[in-house]
């Protein structure tokens, strides 16, 4: 099979004073007849960005659906298609779900055309061209750290590949031991916070990657690395270092109210640190794959109704048109959250059925609510343009919980700053024997719960908030693998000797020189 190698050159549109991407490509051109001006990196740096926003679901599929959130049969009726493969964790070598490592072999492949001529241009000037490749170096890192917790072992590929005769699948190498992936990893990061220096600034807009993202990530992989690796103490201070940082420099907050932060008119809001931005006329959210995987169809709209009765045709779900693969836990809508928490009318919509013979209306399921869609004027459906976050402020403060935790500190600062947003500073303080971190033990609440626990163990306590906090936004099945294999047992089915994902048999034919996933 061959590639011819594209360039995605794209204009960066702005829309109400934030910077956007505008996806649509311009050309298909070799390497010779591009990098002739500061316009051509401008563009590429734009392009690089959208190819991300390409992998959005891919982020989503890598980092969620394995844990407990969701089953494999929607109320509705609908067929899971697959995704119950990664629901149940019947993973195998003919049914990998993804193919080709989830195609980031063709970022990677851009990021280190980028970084190879940003090193070397004198097109640029110097404050522009270090800022270039922070962007590139952090995004590579980043791209290479999903590769890594998805399969471990993987093929470092750090120099590019031009011409019209290319296929980035088939580069006949063997993959790179985890360690040394990791160490690329840390060293990429390392040379995005030299490129950017002091400048915490989001140059672009919070849709392209910056310093404080650089920084977010450096905590996430130190984390990983001190728990997962064998680095320890000395990862697990690192990692707080680099959060730290973050508080100090990022200009980042927690919003007030949990539901703003992700309103179709407030994105890139003071929470974001960054997000994968769509737009109309642009993209929608995950390339309409959130649309067909997680929206309820218009066909049974008037078969379901809300707690009073009203049919869900004349509530605020009336214009959506979509197709339910993913059923959210039937029992998360009443034992996730507690009573005042407004993350979960923020997260999660109940439905309800009315019985023609008895008029009893009774609880069917919770649907994903978080991303809700806008209904734009001139249109007459909703449509999924909610930007996706990757780096917002409460994660920031939950990575800095956990290496506090694993060292054995004090968290109820950072748990604590969490809890009064999600209640409401009135209503937290009125509760605080029940709310404040270390007194949420209700026996009752938390006896038989198998989503979250007691703050009995603060490890158990940061992984409730997280999953309170970050429902739907790919974290989940990388939180419980990061706290170790007690809490994936707990929190999900997955196999301990298949916690990673199979290749697909093409990629194995196409490259002779890979070894299918232990497990597999």
């Amino acid at each position: 099979m061959k590639k011819i190698l594209k360039y995605i050159v794209a204009g960066c549109l702005v829309v109400s004073m934030t910077s956007c991407l505008d996806l649509e490509p311009v050309s298909s051109i070799t390497d010779a007849n591009f990098w002739k001006d500061e316009a051509q990196y401008t563009a590429f740096n734009t392009g690089l960005h959208g190819l991300l926003r390409e992998r959005a679901y891919t982020i989503f599929e890598l980092g969620e659906p394995r844990a407990d959130i969701y089953n494999s049969l929607p109320f509705t009726g609908e067929a899971s298609q697959g995704v119950e493969r990664m629901i149940d964790n019947t993973l195998n070598a003919a049914n990998p779900v993804l193919s080709n490592f989830g195609e980031f072999y063709t970022l990677i492949n851009q990021l280190n055309l980028m970084i190879a001529h940003s090193e070397e241009t004198d097109l640029l000037d110097e404050a522009t061209r270090t800022y270039y490749l922070g962007e590139a170096y952090g995004l590579r890192a980043y791209v290479y750290f999903h590769l890594l917790r998805a399969y471990g072992d993987v093929v470092l590929h750090l120099d590019y590949t031009e011409g019209t005769s290319v296929d980035i699948t088939n580069i006949s190498k063997a993959a790179s031991p985890a360690s040394e992936v990791m160490a690329q990893i840390k060293s990429d990061i390392a040379a995005s916070e030299n490129a950017f220096g002091d400048d915490y600034s989001y140059k672009y807009g919070k849709c392209y990657w910056s310093k404080p993202a650089t920084m977010m990530l450096k905590g996430e992989v130190y984390l990983w690395s001190g728990r997962q690796m064998g680095g320890g103490e000395s990862d697990y201070q690192t990692a707080k270092s680099a959060l730290e940082a973050v508080q100090q420099h990022s200009g980042a907050s927690l919003l007030s109210d949990f539901h703003s932060i992700f309103d179709y008119d407030n994105k890139e809001n003071s929470e974001i640190i960054f997000t994968i931005h769509y737009g109309r006329n642009e993209y929608n959210m995950w390339n309409d794959t959130y649309r067909q995987t997680m929206v309820m169809n218009a066909a049974n709209l008037t078969t379901y109704c809300t707690e009073d009765g009203t049919p869900l045709n004349e509530t605020e779900l009336s214009g959506v048109n979509g197709t339910m693969r993913y059923q959210v836990e039937q029992d998360l809508w009443y034992k996730l959250y507690r009573d005042g928490d407004t993350r979960r009318d923020g997260s999660i919509k109940a439905i309800y059925k009315r019985d023609e013979t008895t008029g009893d209306i009774a609880y069917q399921a919770p649907i994903a609510w978080k991303f809700r869609g806008v209904l734009l004027d001139g249109d007459a459906q909703l449509s999924w343009l909610d930007d996706y976050p990757i780096y917002r402020y409460a994660d920031c403060l939950l990575m800095l919980a956990t290496a506090k935790a694993f060292l054995g500190e004090d968290i109820a600062t950072e748990i604590n700053a969490i809890r009064e947003r999600a209640y409401g500073a009135d209503y937290f303080s009125a509760h605080q024997s029940e709310l404040a971190y270390p007194n949420d033990a209700d026996g009752t609440f938390y006896s038989g719960n198998q989503f979250v626990a007691s703050d009995a163990n603060p490890l158990e306590a940061i992984l409730k908030e997280r999953m309170r906090e970050f429902l739907f936004e790919g974290k989940r099945w990388y939180d419980i693998r990061l706290m170790g294999n007690e809490f994936v047992t707990k929190y999900s089915t997955a196999s301990l000797d298949r916690l990673l994902w199979p290749i697909d048999e093409n990629s194995l034919g196409e490259n002779q020189a890979l070894e299918q996933t232990p497990g597999y």
